[in-house]
Order: structure tokens, then C-alpha cells, then sequence
């Protein structure tokens, strides 16, 4: 068998399609766990650093309405909504270390409990938020939605994982886990995914700044608040499946999106987060 014939058939095999899909899958979470830790990070050097400060109105800096005089239980469930969420994503990070799970099951036992609990909580305080206030917060009604189904969404799945947690049916408990953490990471990426296009255009293309709405926008919303789901069932299919077509055309698209998502998380950490603490 000639060099280029055993090139050939080692790219046919199974097993190559495999440790190439697993090798975007460990990209990915590389690249995730740099920008989430990055961003839980500026999360306490910034909202935190201003709540012990008992400078709440400083979160008007970055979030429009974040602070209203007045409004006691919406100024509280930002409070909380913002402060959980540094919790949170670490949290999230660390359940899904291998070596987490398998050298420290108690601490993943509890860990993953409270990431459900937390995720409750943000989800209901950030419905709260939207419904109280939309008057107040940047963008348009179908942002809102987006959102508000990102919620529920976060939801079912914390339900779903407890739940196959709790029956200790752990293959089905570790899917849904995978969309929660998903699910969860949605307003992540959806900063991540604009400083992307506004990296790649050099200026807001497709929305107005202002007013924050625009085509462009809506497709975010989209693209990060409800398709995340979507990509991640083809790639578990990919994963379980013995097709190596299927398995190398998913490992390209995950490939495709690292690229995406790091020109983001460089952006982000760069242009959003570092200016800022």
C-alpha cells in the first residue's frame, strides 16, 4: 500500500473520524473555558467590586436600566441576576472537567445542584426583569422573546438533568447537563457573537447601536439564544454515530465555529471586558 493509499483510508476510518470530532469538541471547550473564565472574572472585579461599594448605580455603565431609583425587587433581581452569574459560569466550567467528575464526584454532586438552583433563580430573576422593565432595556420585542424562551429553555433542562441525576440514569444526565450548560452560556455568546461581527466589520453593520435593533441582531438573538441547542443534537448524533462522512462534515462545522468563537473571545476580552475592570 502506497503513502497516499493508507492517507486515504486512515481519513475512512471510524476511529480517525472520531478523534478528529472529539479534537473540535476539546477546541471548543478550551476556547469557551479561556472566554467564561474571562468573563466571571470581570464579572466580580467589575458588579461585584460595585456592590460592596454599595455603588449599584454604576451598573448603568453597562446595562441600561440596570439600576432604577425606586424599584426595590427589580433592583434586587438584577443584583442577584449579576452576581450569580460569575457563579455560575464557573460552576458550569468545572462540571464539565472530566477530571472533576471522576476524582471528585461529591464535589460535582453538590457543584451540579447548585448550578441547577442557580440556574432556576437567573432564569426566573431575568424573566422578572424583562417583563418589569421592558420599557427600560436596550432592544426590541424579539430580543425579548429570544430571551424569555432562552429561559424556559434553561428550565426544562435543569429539570430534565436533575432529574436523570436523581435516578442515576447518568448517560441521560450527562446529555442534559451538556444543554443546560448550553443553554446557559446563551447570553455569553451572544457577546461573544457581536464583537465577532463587529471585529470582522469594524463598525456596527446590520443594526443600530442606538436603538440597539436591526436584522442582524435578530439573527444573533437567534443564532444564540435557541440554536445552540440545534448544533449541539448534531453533534451528539455525529458523536454516537458510526457514519464517518457525518462525523468529519460536524468536526469542519465545530472547527468553523472555534474560529468564530475565539475571534470573539479575543474581542471581547480585549474591546468589552478588560477596559472595564
Amino acid at each position: 500500500m502506497t503513502i497516499q493509499q493508507t492517507l486515504t483510508a486512515g481519513r475512512r476510518s471510524p476511529v480517525f473520524a472520531t478523534k478528529v470530532l472529539n479534537g473540535s469538541a476539546k477546541l471548543w471547550f478550551s476556547i469557551i473555558l479561556a472566554g467564561q473564565a474571562m468573563f466571571a472574572f470581570y464579572i466580580v472585579a467589575f458588579y461585584y467590586a460595585a456592590t460592596a461599594a454599595n455603588e449599584i448605580e454604576r451598573f448603568n455603565q453597562v446595562m441600561p436600566a440596570g439600576f432604577i431609583a425606586g424599584e426595590f425587587w427589580g433592583n434586587i433581581a438584577v443584583i442577584g441576576h449579576v452576581l450569580f452569574a460569575a457563579i455560575i459560569t464557573v460552576g458550569g466550567l468545572l462540571q464539565l472537567i472530566p477530571a472533576m467528575r471522576n476524582k471528585f464526584p461529591a464535589v460535582h454532586r453538590w457543584n451540579g445542584r447548585l448550578y441547577v438552583v442557580i440556574a432556576i433563580v437567573m432564569s426566573l430573576s431575568g424573566a422578572f426583569m424583562i417583563i418589569t422593565r421592558h420599557d427600560n432595556i436596550i432592544g426590541d420585542w424579539f430580543g425579548h422573546l429570544t430571551l424569555l424562551i432562552n429561559g424556559a429553555l434553561i428550565l426544562i433542562c435543569a429539570t430534565m438533568a436533575f432529574k436523570w441525576a436523581r435516578q442515576r440514569q447518568f448517560s441521560r444526565h450527562r446529555v442534559w447537563a451538556l444543554r443546560l450548560f448550553v443553554a446557559v452560556s446563551g447570553v455569553w455568546l451572544f457577546r461573544v457573537g457581536l464583537m465577532a461581527w463587529l471585529t470582522v466589520h469594524g463598525k456596527p453593520v446590520g443594526f443600530d447601536p442606538v436603538s440597539f435593533t436591526g436584522p442582524f441582531l435578530k439573527v444573533l438573538y437567534t443564532l444564540v439564544y435557541i440554536m445552540p441547542l440545534l448544533f449541539l443534537e448534531v453533534y451528539l448524533r455525529a458523536q454516537s454515530s458510526q457514519s464517518v462522512r457525518q462525523k468529519l462534515i460536524t468536526a469542519t462545522g465545530v472547527f468553523l465555529l472555534n474560529i468564530i468563537l475565539a475571534v470573539g473571545v479575543f474581542a471581547a476580552i480585549m474591546g468589552m471586558w478588560l477596559p472595564r475592570i
